[in-house]
Protein backbone atom coordinates (compact mmCIF):
# COMPACT_ATOMS: atom_id res chain seq x y z
CA UNK A 1 0.00 0.00 0.00
CA UNK A 2 1.27 3.43 -0.88
CA UNK A 3 2.97 5.46 1.92
CA UNK A 4 3.55 9.07 3.14
CA UNK A 5 7.35 9.23 2.74
CA UNK A 6 7.68 13.25 3.47
CA UNK A 7 6.20 16.19 4.27
CA UNK A 8 7.81 19.67 3.27
CA UNK A 9 6.99 22.94 3.65
CA UNK A 10 7.04 24.60 0.36
CA UNK A 11 9.77 27.21 -0.44
CA UNK A 12 7.24 29.54 -2.66
CA UNK A 13 3.96 29.20 -1.21
CA UNK A 14 3.72 30.19 2.47
CA UNK A 15 1.83 28.24 4.56
CA UNK A 16 1.54 25.45 2.38
CA UNK A 17 3.35 21.75 2.55
CA UNK A 18 4.05 19.15 -0.03
CA UNK A 19 2.99 15.81 0.61
CA UNK A 20 5.14 13.11 -0.66
CA UNK A 21 3.75 9.55 -1.62
CA UNK A 22 6.92 6.34 -2.41
CA UNK A 23 8.93 9.30 -2.32
CA UNK A 24 6.70 11.49 -5.45
CA UNK A 25 5.23 14.78 -4.96
CA UNK A 26 1.67 13.76 -5.09
CA UNK A 27 -0.48 16.82 -3.51
CA UNK A 28 -0.72 19.60 -1.25
CA UNK A 29 -2.65 21.11 2.00
CA UNK A 30 -1.96 24.61 4.28
CA UNK A 31 -0.68 24.44 7.38
CA UNK A 32 -4.80 24.59 8.80
CA UNK A 33 -5.75 21.21 6.62
CA UNK A 34 -2.19 19.56 7.49
CA UNK A 35 -3.06 19.95 11.24
CA UNK A 36 -6.50 18.68 11.13
CA UNK A 37 -5.40 15.85 8.64
CA UNK A 38 -3.58 14.02 10.88
CA UNK A 39 -1.55 12.94 7.97
CA UNK A 40 2.06 11.83 8.84
CA UNK A 41 5.51 10.05 7.57
CA UNK A 42 5.13 6.42 7.36
CA UNK A 43 1.09 6.39 7.42
CA UNK A 44 -0.52 3.92 4.49
CA UNK A 45 -3.18 5.49 1.83
CA UNK A 46 -5.38 3.75 0.07
CA UNK A 47 -5.46 5.15 -3.64
CA UNK A 48 -9.00 6.43 -3.30
CA UNK A 49 -8.13 7.96 0.07
CA UNK A 50 -5.06 9.49 -2.26
CA UNK A 51 -7.35 11.07 -4.83
CA UNK A 52 -9.53 12.26 -2.35
CA UNK A 53 -6.75 14.22 -0.73
CA UNK A 54 -5.90 15.04 -4.03
CA UNK A 55 -9.49 16.78 -4.68
CA UNK A 56 -9.35 18.22 -1.29
CA UNK A 57 -5.87 19.70 -2.11
CA UNK A 58 -7.21 21.24 -5.56
CA UNK A 59 -10.32 22.96 -3.83
CA UNK A 60 -7.87 24.17 -0.72
CA UNK A 61 -5.66 25.86 -3.79
CA UNK A 62 -8.87 27.14 -5.27
CA UNK A 63 -10.29 28.42 -1.88
CA UNK A 64 -6.97 30.33 -0.96
CA UNK A 65 -6.90 32.08 -4.42
CA UNK A 66 -10.07 33.29 -4.13
CA UNK A 67 -9.63 34.80 -0.62
CA UNK A 68 -6.66 36.44 -1.67
CA UNK A 69 -8.79 38.37 -4.36
CA UNK A 70 -11.47 38.95 -2.03
CA UNK A 71 -8.94 40.65 -0.57
CA UNK A 72 -8.79 44.16 -3.04
CA UNK A 73 -12.80 44.34 -2.55
CA UNK A 74 -16.18 42.84 -2.51
CA UNK A 75 -16.89 40.64 -5.42
CA UNK A 76 -19.82 39.03 -6.88
CA UNK A 77 -20.42 35.81 -7.62
CA UNK A 78 -20.40 35.92 -11.23
CA UNK A 79 -17.04 37.55 -10.93
CA UNK A 80 -15.26 34.88 -8.84
CA UNK A 81 -17.05 31.93 -10.88
CA UNK A 82 -14.91 34.34 -14.00
CA UNK A 83 -11.83 34.39 -11.55
CA UNK A 84 -11.54 30.44 -11.01
CA UNK A 85 -12.66 29.07 -15.02
CA UNK A 86 -10.07 31.94 -15.78
CA UNK A 87 -7.70 29.84 -13.52
CA UNK A 88 -9.03 26.51 -15.45
CA UNK A 89 -10.37 25.22 -12.13
CA UNK A 90 -12.86 22.64 -12.98
CA UNK A 91 -16.95 23.05 -12.46
CA UNK A 92 -17.08 20.85 -8.96
CA UNK A 93 -14.01 22.61 -7.59
CA UNK A 94 -15.62 25.90 -8.61
CA UNK A 95 -19.22 24.90 -7.26
CA UNK A 96 -17.44 24.22 -3.62
CA UNK A 97 -15.43 27.14 -3.48
CA UNK A 98 -18.29 29.15 -3.82
CA UNK A 99 -20.44 27.11 -1.39
CA UNK A 100 -17.76 27.30 1.52
CA UNK A 101 -17.14 31.11 0.49
CA UNK A 102 -21.13 31.54 0.47
CA UNK A 103 -21.39 29.58 4.03
CA UNK A 104 -19.21 32.12 5.31
CA UNK A 105 -20.67 35.09 4.11
CA UNK A 106 -18.52 36.19 1.82
CA UNK A 107 -19.91 35.94 -1.13
CA UNK A 108 -23.56 37.62 -1.37
CA UNK A 109 -24.56 39.13 -4.70
CA UNK A 110 -27.21 41.46 -2.66
CA UNK A 111 -24.34 42.85 0.00
CA UNK A 112 -21.98 43.35 -3.10
CA UNK A 113 -24.66 45.46 -4.60
CA UNK A 114 -26.03 47.37 -1.48
CA UNK A 115 -22.14 48.18 -1.33
CA UNK A 116 -21.44 49.28 -4.88
CA UNK A 117 -24.39 51.67 -4.92
CA UNK A 118 -22.76 53.11 -1.71
CA UNK A 119 -19.73 53.66 -2.69
CA UNK A 120 -20.74 54.80 -5.90
CA UNK A 121 -23.29 57.53 -4.78
CA UNK A 122 -20.80 58.77 -2.03
CA UNK A 123 -17.77 58.36 -4.85
CA UNK A 124 -18.69 58.28 -7.89
CA UNK A 125 -22.35 59.65 -8.62
CA UNK A 126 -24.15 57.28 -10.89
CA UNK A 127 -27.83 57.47 -12.00
CA UNK A 128 -30.04 54.71 -11.14
CA UNK A 129 -29.72 53.17 -14.89
CA UNK A 130 -26.27 53.78 -14.98
CA UNK A 131 -25.70 52.07 -11.02
CA UNK A 132 -28.37 49.45 -12.75
CA UNK A 133 -26.15 48.84 -15.74
CA UNK A 134 -23.04 48.24 -13.59
CA UNK A 135 -24.49 45.96 -12.08
CA UNK A 136 -26.05 43.66 -14.45
CA UNK A 137 -22.82 44.15 -15.88
CA UNK A 138 -21.17 42.41 -12.56
CA UNK A 139 -23.28 39.55 -13.13
CA UNK A 140 -25.73 40.50 -10.60
CA UNK A 141 -29.62 38.98 -10.86
CA UNK A 142 -32.19 41.43 -12.07
CA UNK A 143 -34.44 40.76 -9.05
CA UNK A 144 -31.22 41.20 -6.72
CA UNK A 145 -30.82 44.64 -8.61
CA UNK A 146 -34.34 45.96 -8.02
CA UNK A 147 -34.16 45.24 -4.21
CA UNK A 148 -30.76 46.83 -3.71
CA UNK A 149 -31.99 50.14 -6.13
CA UNK A 150 -35.12 50.40 -4.34
CA UNK A 151 -33.05 50.67 -0.92
CA UNK A 152 -31.68 54.11 -1.96
CA UNK A 153 -33.50 56.59 -0.35
CA UNK A 154 -34.28 59.64 -2.59
CA UNK A 155 -32.59 62.25 -0.95
CA UNK A 156 -29.38 60.20 -1.43
CA UNK A 157 -29.63 59.88 -4.99
CA UNK A 158 -30.43 63.62 -5.16
CA UNK A 159 -27.17 64.65 -3.10
CA UNK A 160 -24.99 62.48 -5.16
CA UNK A 161 -26.58 64.15 -8.14
CA UNK A 162 -25.94 67.89 -6.33
CA UNK A 163 -21.84 66.58 -6.31
CA UNK A 164 -21.79 65.92 -9.48
CA UNK A 165 -23.43 69.08 -10.90
CA UNK A 166 -21.14 71.38 -8.68
CA UNK A 167 -18.01 69.65 -9.86
CA UNK A 168 -19.29 69.86 -13.32
CA UNK A 169 -21.24 73.40 -13.33
CA UNK A 170 -18.18 75.20 -13.88
CA UNK A 171 -17.65 73.56 -17.28
CA UNK A 172 -20.85 74.50 -19.06
CA UNK A 173 -23.45 76.89 -19.17
CA UNK A 174 -27.12 75.51 -17.39
CA UNK A 175 -28.18 73.96 -21.06
CA UNK A 176 -25.00 71.94 -21.81
CA UNK A 177 -24.78 71.04 -17.82
CA UNK A 178 -28.58 69.40 -18.74
CA UNK A 179 -27.73 67.58 -21.70
CA UNK A 180 -24.54 66.15 -19.89
CA UNK A 181 -26.57 64.93 -17.03
CA UNK A 182 -29.08 63.24 -18.92
CA UNK A 183 -26.70 61.37 -20.97
CA UNK A 184 -26.00 60.21 -17.31
CA UNK A 185 -28.87 58.65 -17.04
CA UNK A 186 -30.65 61.46 -14.41
CA UNK A 187 -34.39 61.85 -14.88
CA UNK A 188 -34.99 66.05 -16.10
CA UNK A 189 -37.01 66.67 -13.02
CA UNK A 190 -34.26 65.67 -10.39
CA UNK A 191 -31.72 67.36 -12.31
CA UNK A 192 -33.57 70.80 -12.04
CA UNK A 193 -33.84 69.91 -8.50
CA UNK A 194 -30.45 69.30 -7.75
CA UNK A 195 -29.32 73.04 -10.28
CA UNK A 196 -32.08 74.60 -7.94
CA UNK A 197 -30.45 73.86 -4.62
CA UNK A 198 -26.45 74.40 -6.17
CA UNK A 199 -27.75 77.63 -7.32
CA UNK A 200 -29.29 78.80 -3.91
CA UNK A 201 -26.08 77.30 -1.93
CA UNK A 202 -23.70 79.35 -4.38
CA UNK A 203 -25.55 82.41 -3.85
CA UNK A 204 -25.81 82.09 -0.17
CA UNK A 205 -21.84 81.97 -0.29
Amino acid sequence: MPVITDIQRQRKREGRFSIYIDDRFVFGLDDIELSASGLRIGQELSRREIEEWQSRSVEGKAYNATLRYLSYRLRSKSELQCYLHDKEYDDSTIELTLKRLADLGLVDDLVFANTWITDRLRLKPRSRAVLMAELRHKGIASEVIDVALAAIEPDDELQSLRRLTAKKRSHYDEAKLIQYLRSKGYNYGLIKEAIALETDESEQN
